[in-house]
């Protein structure tokens, strides 16, 4: 079994799964996090120094290693299922769980966490926002792709394993 969570920055991927990793007895893996190990640095230096473009090529090789794993819940980054193929690669391999989140909440969270995401930092609510809806644009058409769609609010592990149907 290969579950991948897909979502925008903050609605609870890697929380939600590793919980539900842990209910079901298998490795969580967030694919972060393999990139940060393989690359020694933090997304955020990571993305400063060599950009987007080259980013997206290392999300893209560690999310074709980590499918060669079985039992796995990957926690995917917000952008991952929005370039390379790597949509393609999460559907063909296992099972998608896309977490939606409004944008009010989304904005709400991203104000909490600027400091793990200098993307956001020093923006207004309204670019807050305004960043939040060109995500939205940018991504949405790919997230709908996910064979299952689970509301974020107040996410619980058993919301997940009622649309997975275990």
């Amino acid at each position: 079994m290969r579950l991948f969570i897909i979502g925008y920055k903050n609605c609870g991927k890697t929380t939600i799964g590793k919980k539900v990793a842990n209910r079901l007895n298998l490795e969580f893996i967030d694919l972060d996090e393999v990139i940060e190990k393989k690359e020694n640095k933090t997304i955020p230096e990571l993305y400063s120094e060599i950009g987007d473009e080259k980013f997206r090529i290392l999300e893209w090789k560690a999310l074709k290693d980590v499918i060669k794993k079985d039992n796995i819940v990957v926690s995917t980054g917000g952008g991952a299922p929005c370039h390379c193929d790597n949509m393609n690669l999460m559907e063909e391999h296992g099972d998608v769980i896309y977490i939606h989140l409004d944008s009010d909440t989304l904005v709400s969270r991203l104000k909490r966490a600027t400091k793990d995401r200098p993307i956001v930092l020093n923006k207004t609510d309204e670019e807050l926002r305004e960043y939040v809806l060109n995500q939205r644009n940018n991504c949405e058409h790919h997230y709908a792709r996910a064979k299952y769609t689970v509301e974020g609010k107040d996410l619980t592990v058993d919301r997940i394993l009622n649309a997975l149907s275990i």
